[in-house]
């Protein structure tokens, strides 16, 4: 190794540990949190079975979780690898664990970020793992603290599960596809079969992520088709087999009949394609503040280091932005198709995370084409690549001032927690079940007063029939439960 290249690669370490720091410091009232959060609404409808079987000490505990995926599929719908994870919701367990809700999120999008970013940094540019670690550590930094709709980011399993921890799944099951199709190094026949089960099992996720991991399976066959890997085809085609099976088996659930009935409002796929390519394009427009132009110039120099000395030809850098951009709002058509909208809170915060991918991949590429065109005039500019992060991070900070630092998860965290808000929250809330456990069969109770941004309230009803009445009371082997007449 050279000592320009040593000196440069001393440098990236040094970003890196900072960027860790700043991450850790962030992160920790946001993971704290997390201690003071509950089950809500679906978490008792998809774990009743299981609570019982633990209450009775019913030995086929471990087969419930399948039971109540199959029974979903014919009452409800199709999403079997969801509904599985829905049904062993820690707060269900014989020693409730509900903090691990939180816990299994940011770790989980964390390791998927991080390995995706090292796997693109290593198998397809030969380059150091390191530039990929920084560039993920610095998309979570960001997405972490701007998420828009906490809770249900974080905080409510049920939500978290179906979309954030999906979105993990998939860009994990992106990273084994380029380690699988792009190294020098031949996948074993098992761990051939692994990423394919997992594939299988992302399919059965909710529809977004399900549409996504299709449609990059089948853009990655016509890639490997292309360029001819024979010894390629035939994982690939099993890839294929296994990402389309899935999906045709979660769409052709009977269930799905009932809840469109229920909820349904469907649009034609033309218009619903329309309406995800602009809402797309808003949400673009939306999310783009100083802060990620500050992130866009930090990466700009990490992403030349990475892709400076590899022998990738980005030839077709607008089909390749419009094919990402097309992704991009492909995950937004399968709700605007079956609802006549953009989905629900969590999926938005599932969105957002996509965004920070989408500008990483656009850059990667456009980067790449750059280097190509006019490598001595970059090499020129990077020769003064701190100030550009400088630049960037004066960005940020510029867009933190002007937003507030309330607007960051860590500090409405941290206010909760220190202003003895989240505390409340709690002790409310184990009252009303304590509460709920010392009544009869017909229990009457409050709802929580002391909700937050982060923690949310019950939404329990005067009408014993509403569905989250319904649900706690099946939970807890009550016949009925309901909201005091005051509505608190």
């Amino acid at each position: 190794m050279s000592s320009k290249r040593e000196y440069e690669m001393k440098n990236i370490t040094k970003i890196k540990w900072i960027l860790v720091v700043v991450f850790a410091v962030l992160i920790i009232p946001v993971l704290a949190m997390g201690l003071y959060a509950r089950p809500l609404r679906d978490d008792f409808n998809s774990t009743v079975h299981i609570h019982r079987c633990f209450e009775e000490r019913n030995p086929l505990f471990l087969l419930v979780p399948f039971g109540y995926a199959a029974g979903m599929y014919f009452a409800w719908q199709g999403t079997y690898a969801a509904e599985l994870l829905f049904s062993i919701q820690p707060g269900a367990w014989p020693v409730p664990a509900y903090w691990l809700t939180t816990v299994l999120i940011i770790g989980m999008l964390t390791f998927a970020y991080i390995l995706l970013g090292k796997t693109v940094s290593k198998t397809l540019f030969h380059s150091d793992g390191e530039y990929g670690t920084v560039l993920g550590i610095m998309l979570l930094i960001m997405q972490f603290q701007y998420v828009p709709f906490l809770h249900q980011a974080f905080y409510w399993y049920n939500g978290a599960v179906y979309y954030s921890l999906f979105l993990a799944l998939l860009l994990i099951e992106i990273a084994l596809l380029i380690r699988m199709l792009f190294s020098d190094k031949e996948f074993t026949w098992a761990q051939s079969n692994w990423v394919t089960a997992l594939v299988f099992f992302v399919s059965g996720g909710n529809y977004s992520t399900a549409l996504c991991s299709c449609m990059i399976i089948a853009l990655l066959a016509v890639y490997v088709a292309f360029v001819k890997k024979a010894e390629r085809k035939k994982q690939v085609v099993k890839l294929v087999i296994a990402s389309l099976a899935g999906l045709v088996i979660s769409m052709i659930a009977p269930g799905n009949a009932a809840r469109a009935s229920q909820d349904g409002n469907p649009m034609s796929p033309v218009s619903a394609v329309f309406h995800s390519v602009v809402y797309a394009a808003k949400s673009i427009k939306h999310w783009s503040d100083l802060q990620q132009i500050g992130l866009f110039l930090l990466m700009v120099p990490i992403v030349y280091f990475m892709i400076k000395d590899s022998n990738k030809k980005f030839r077709y850098p607008l089909m390749a932005v419009i094919v990402m951009l097309g992704l991009f709002a492909a995950q937004m058509t399968p709700p605007f198709y079956a609802l006549s909208y953009a989905g629900d809170t969590r999926q938005i915060d599932m969105y957002y995370y996509t965004y920070y991918i989408l500008m990483a991949g656009c850059t990667i590429y456009v980067g790449g084409w750059l280097v190509g065109r006019f490598p001595d005039f970059l090499e020129k500019i990077m020769r003064h690549y701190p100030v550009i992060m400088s630049l960037g991070v004066l960005l940020i900070a510029t867009g933190v001032a002007i937003g507030g630092i309330k607007n960051l998860n860590a500090y409405k965290t941290a206010e909760d927690i220190f202003l003895g808000r989240a505390s409340e929250y709690a002790r409310e809330y184990d009252e009303i079940i304590e509460s709920i456990n010392e009544q009869g069969e017909i229990c009457y109770v409050n709802d929580i007063t002391q909700w937050t941004y982060s923690l949310d309230k019950m939404d329990l009803s005067e009408d014993p029939e509403f569905w989250v009445n319904d649900a706690m009371a099946r939970y807890y082997g009550k016949k009925q439960i309901l909201l005091n007449e005051s509505g608190e």
